[in-house]
């Protein structure tokens, strides 16, 4: 079963989000937060990780809203073929 484009951009998503809140990535923006204490009148990293968080739950209620695969269609096609055929 192939991936629709949507699926694709979803997971690509999710992927860059999960890379952009850990360590290895963190240490070189902990070192930018350092030097800029407060962006906005907020902590420059926690803007950053909830600038991250926001764009990976924004991208699951969207994918959960879009993406036929997980409404169930599929299954729902799938079981309408079976008691057809």
């Amino acid at each position: 079963m192939s991936m629709s484009s949507g699926e694709k951009i979803f997971w690509l998503i999710i992927i860059v989000t999960i890379v952009m809140v850990n360590p290895p990535l963190l240490i070189g923006i902990n070192n930018y937060c350092k030097a800029h204490l407060l962006t906005l009148g907020v902590p420059t990293f926690w803007l950053w990780l909830e600038i991250w968080y926001l764009i990976g739950s924004s991208a699951f209620l969207i994918g959960a809203w879009k993406l036929r695969s997980w409404k169930g269609e599929e299954i729902e096609d799938r079981i309408k073929r079976v008691k057809i055929g």
